[in-house]
């Protein structure tokens, strides 16, 4: 899953990508180091999670411009994050 979010993040300039990892602080570096993100990755926070309902991983929400929720879903090949990105546009 992680080289499809690095290769869709830099295909897609139009869009922010922001990955909530379970990770501790030192694991998550160790991952951005590890697979070259050039995106935040943000520590996972469970009340956040239950409000937002996710349901399970990796679950994906598309923002739009006013923080709304524009999309959501499972994705975990770059194809599918297409999929969640173009569903939100239409």
């Amino acid at each position: 899953m992680y080289p499809h979010m690095r290769a869709f993040s830099e295909n897609r300039e139009d869009v922010q990508v922001v990955l909530i990892s379970q990770g501790s602080v030192a694991e998550n570096r160790q991952l951005v180091a590890e697979q070259g993100f050039a995106f935040p990755v943000l520590m996972w926070d469970d009340a956040v999670t239950q409000n937002y309902q996710v349901p399970g991983m990796p679950f994906c929400y598309v923002v739009d411009g006013e923080g709304m929720i524009a999309n959501a879903g499972f994705a975990n090949t770059l194809e599918a994050l297409e999929a969640l990105v173009k569903g939100s546009e239409e």
